[in-house]
């Protein structure tokens, strides 16, 4: 590779360096320690003699650094732009170059990226969201920096410390919006560029340092041996290589070579030459396949399964390398034998055979059971639903559709394999919370969606998914929430569609029904859904009152019940009277006194309160109709926040009926106005109802941020029961004592019954120890 030419006077230098810390739209893109990588790189460009005024400085900082910014700033030491969105990003090119002139121009820019499209790098803006995903496409602009009306900068250096992972395994329902620059005239430009990662894969954080690992490596080299702002590139790109780890590729893209020779481009996604691809995989076949018991099973394994390989019993590294890249699934299958033995080993080779693209995802034994599961099953679901569970699996490819679809005709096990073979194509990029972790291929997010389709097929579905799962090394937390995003999926292809779940119908039982110490008692009717949308009367009820305590204990048996059937956990529903929905269920423990663990309901299982139907019939209906209007538009994030000055005349009711398409009510009230707020939601119809039991006062505007109000409806049961769950654990870092009010529209409540000589309607199997069957 061609070095720079030297630049003798540093004010010929110039640079724009971008370090994007902070995504209000969404804080769970929040990137610690991008302007501290950014405050380095122009401090580097500083005591190289570059000029500040050459240097624009564009930020979005958090709290924590916009406090050393001011002081630095407050000290001279440097000027720096605050800067929210893509517009000011694009304006420090389109109008903050013009006029300048120099020799050299350096690009820094630290924030976080997908790889759209077409192998497009985009970079992710400040004010992007995960349904606005505004961001720049780096291709257009290092086209863009080409212009021919810029004087001189011949020799541009740029450096991208942003993720590449693939778009679709965002797991959202809308594509990039990319703002394009515009197009230019050009002349010959020698551009180096060097991108964090290889397609498909995570530019790591360090949390420690505070720092982009890509970073730290290059900013590392540059203070060592290149004070003079004058890099050996060739050397600054090995030392990278080697300073990142092995689930990182940094990327260098160089087009017409620094010293004039011909444009040549080397881009991810690319194919390296066939021999180079080969050479690589042969020296990591040598380290992973170094025990010779190891090497000796996965070549019995290879050659049980492609015996027209015609391997024999030594082949080289490199014979092995070209079967690999070559025959399709054959990566697959050896690291089923490898990843059991050696973890690491493995995870080098899924990533190398990413980065090469090696032929399918899944193994012939994976592939052949998943079609033996499919043909097993004794009916599969209607073309329309599989081009459903299609579009669904990654939203942007619209424009495909499995083979001979044809909606309303039930689909063949033909064509569900050739849905699985196009997703095969999507191995997936590297999880950012997990390092090392693959995320979940869109081929095993079809399945989950196939298994919530075909009842009679999901428990072989999910436990053939797991054991994929472990062989690709797929954190088993994006599993369950790819699951759980299955079954929330299913809700909107209408009623009869859904989770298992239980329904516990309380009421409060007559007055001389309390205990000897003043408890009150209760009534209690349980009902099950096995997921197909219809309430069965369960086989345990109650003619008499209950304590709390024993309502737990019935609900834990009807659980368990319904999981021997459904083998998922069911959502635990507790159907309410409207002025009863202040009643603290969710804290009630169905543990004996002396027992060494609770048994709290809203920590056991992921528990959501209903409200029966109200007294009037006209509000009832108004109710019932503004909770289906706002249930169908559950997936806007729009939230509705409710505070003190809300519960004064009619300002909650304004509040609440201001949106119309909003579906999440959350109450920041103290308790002299909480429970009249709670009220003013149930009754309009609000499918979402969030708020505090046992807030003193009103709460600050960030209380519920661990909750994530404004993400998916069905997955907010969860949500609480998991923070319920690390409340236990460490409570004053979780003060928040939460009650979720869910309506969902298309999943109906039980009749109203009589309390006294019930029938059981169930055909569920009635619990098998006949003292279990009635109350203590």
């Amino acid at each position: 590779m061609a070095g720079l030419r030297a630049v003798d006077d540093p004010a010929r230098v110039h640079a724009v360096v971008v370090g994007v810390e902070r995504y209000p739209r969404h804080a769970d893109w929040d990137l610690p320690g991008a302007v501290d990588d950014a405050l380095r790189f122009y401090k580097w460009l500083r005591k190289g003699g570059v000029p500040e005024g050459n240097i624009q400085l564009l930020l979005a900082p958090d709290e924590t650094s916009r406090a050393s910014l001011d002081a630095l700033a407050g000290a001279g030491e440097l000027t720096w732009r605050q800067t929210w969105g893509r517009d000011a990003l694009m304006d420090a090119f389109t109008q903050g170059l013009d006029g300048r002139t120099g020799d050299l121009l350096y690009l820094y820019w630290g924030s976080h990226g997908v790889l759209g499209q077409g192998d497009r790098r985009l970079l992710l803006c400040p004010d992007a969201s995960p349904n606005d995903k505004r961001c720049i496409d780096t291709a257009n602009l290092l086209e863009y920096l080409q212009r021919d009306d810029l004087a001189g900068f011949t020799q541009q250096v740029l450096l991208f410390d942003a993720c590449a992972t693939f778009l679709e395994h965002h797991n959202q329902p809308t594509g990039p919006a990319v703002a394009d620059f515009p197009t230019v005239r050009r002349h010959p430009v020698g551009q180096f560029a060097l991108c964090a990662a290889a397609a498909g894969q995570v530019a790591e954080n360090d949390p420690a340092l505070r720092s982009g690992v890509f970073s730290h490596a290059v900013l590392d080299w540059l203070e060592t041996h290149a004070a003079d702002l004058h890099p050996d590139l060739a050397a600054l790109l090995t030392h990278v290589r080697a300073a990142t780890p092995a689930t990182q590729t940094p990327v260098s893209i160089d087009i017409r070579t620094l010293d004039g020779s011909r444009e040549r481009l080397v881009w991810p996604g690319v194919r390296l030459p066939a021999s180079t691809s080969r050479s690589r995989l042969a020296l990591a076949l040598h380290d992973a396949l170094g025990d010779g018991d190891l090497r000796a099973r996965c070549l019995e394994h290879l050659a049980a399964q492609y015996p027209a390989a015609h391997l024999d019993s030594c082949p080289s590294d490199e014979q092995l390398a070209h079967v690999l890249l070559t025959v399709e699934r054959a990566m697959a299958a050896l690291v089923e034998v490898v990843h059991g033995r050696d973890r690491p080993a493995a995870d080098r080779l899924l990533s190398l055979g990413r980065v090469h693209g090696v032929p399918g995802l899944l193994s012939p034994l994976e592939y052949t059971a998943l079609r033996e599961a499919l043909s097993r099953a004794p009916q599969l679901p209607p073309t329309a639903r599989v081009i459903a569970a299609v579009r669904a699996t990654l939203p942007f490819e619209r424009a495909w559709l499995p083979p001979d679809a044809q909606a309303g005709h039930d689909s063949s096990v033909t064509q569900l394999m050739a849905c699985v073979e196009h997703f095969e194509t999507h191995t997936g990029g590297q999880s950012a919370a997990h390092p090392g972790r693959q995320l979940v291929p869109a081929v095993i997010r079809f399945t989950e969606r196939l298994a919530t389709l075909i009842p009679s097929a999901r428990a072989e579905l999910h436990e053939w998914a797991e054991q994929v799962a472990r062989r690709l090394n797929v954190d088993a937390g994006g599993l369950a929430e790819r699951r759980a995003d299955a079954l929330a999926w299913l809700d909107t292809l209408g009623p009869g569609a859904g989770r298992a779940r239980v329904v516990a119908q309380l009421d409060a039982a007559p007055p001389d029904s309390t205990t000897a110490d003043g408890d009150e008692r209760y009534t209690c009717v349980m009902w099950l859904d096995t997921g197909a949308g219809g309430l069965a009367q369960a086989a345990e009820q109650s003619t008499g009152s209950l304590t709390p305590r024993d309502v737990v204990r019935r609900i834990k048996r009807t659980v368990s019940l319904l999981r021997s059937v459904t083998e998922e956990t069911p959502v635990v529903e507790i159907l309410l009277q409207p002025d009863a929905v202040q009643l603290p269920v969710d804290s009630w423990n169905g543990a004996d006194d002396g027992d060494e663990l609770p048994i709290l309901l809203g920590v056991e299982w992921a528990t959501a309160l209903r409200c029966a139907p109200l007294a009037s019939a006209d509000r009832e209906e108004q109710r019932q109709e503004g909770i289906k209007s706002r249930w169908a538009g559950r997936h806007n994030d729009t939230v509705v926040f409710l505070d003190d000055e809300h519960a004064q005349g009619y300002a909650g009711y304004g509040a609440l009926m201001a949106d119309v398409g909003a579906a999440r009510a959350v109450v920041r009230a103290g308790p002299d106005g909480r429970a009249r707020l709670v009220q003013a939601a149930l009754r309009l119809g609000y499918p979402v109802v969030l708020w505090d039991r046992r807030a003193p006062g009103q709460v600050r505007h960030a209380h519920f941020e661990p909750l994530q109000p404004e993400k998916a409806v069905d997955g907010l049961p969860w949500r609480v029961r998991d923070y319920r769950a690390q409340a236990c654990v460490y409570p004053a870092a979780h003060p928040v004592c939460p009650a979720v009010l869910l309506e969902a529209a298309d999943r109906p409540l039980p009749p109203v019954l009589s309390l006294t000589g019930l029938s059981d309607h169930s055909d569920l199997p009635a619990p098998s120890d006949p003292e279990e069957a009635s109350p203590r």
